[in-house]
């Protein structure tokens, strides 16, 4: 088992030329715990003991050896996708989400929420247009808490 305790910063990605290249595909849960066990793509065990607070991108070189290197890989995952029509649909939207305490994501005119039955119940109550997709995603990260 490979021990990674800290992520690789690479400025040149030309290191990386003739390396066989190994993934771990994780959720966006996935990429925000520090400290957990995983088998890369390949069947290569790792285990994570990053630093607390740490979140791993897509793209991120957690091993390198003289033969191969290991790279996060986001996974796609189910999610609601919303684009309201207007502020006060995108407000009404963020707030059933946000009163569900479910992760959001904000960007570019969309609202995105993982796949989640409580929300699914919701949008059937309602004439909310909304699409249900398979991509990788990533929670906003301002937020409050109840704490």
């Amino acid at each position: 088992m490979i021990l990674i305790e800290q992520k690789i910063k690479i400025t040149d990605l030309h290191h990386l030329d003739g390396l066989e290249r190994d993934t771990i595909v994780l959720d966006w849960e996935e990429r925000r715990k520090p400290r957990q066990r995983l088998t890369t793509k390949k069947g290569t065990e790792i285990a994570l003991a990053l630093p607390t607070g740490t979140i791993l991108k897509d793209g991120d070189i957690l091993y390198i050896d003289d033969h191969c290197y290991i790279t996060v890989e986001e996974a796609k995952e189910d999610v609601i996708v919303f684009s309201p029509e207007d502020m006060e649909e995108g407000a009404a939207i963020a707030y059933e989400i946000g009163n569900r305490h479910l992760p959001i994501s904000i960007e570019k005119g969309t609202i995105v929420t993982p796949r989640n039955l409580q929300m699914l119940e919701f949008l059937g109550k309602r004439a909310i247009r909304y699409q249900l997709r398979k991509e990788s995603f990533e929670p906003t990260r301002k937020g409050h808490s109840h704490a």
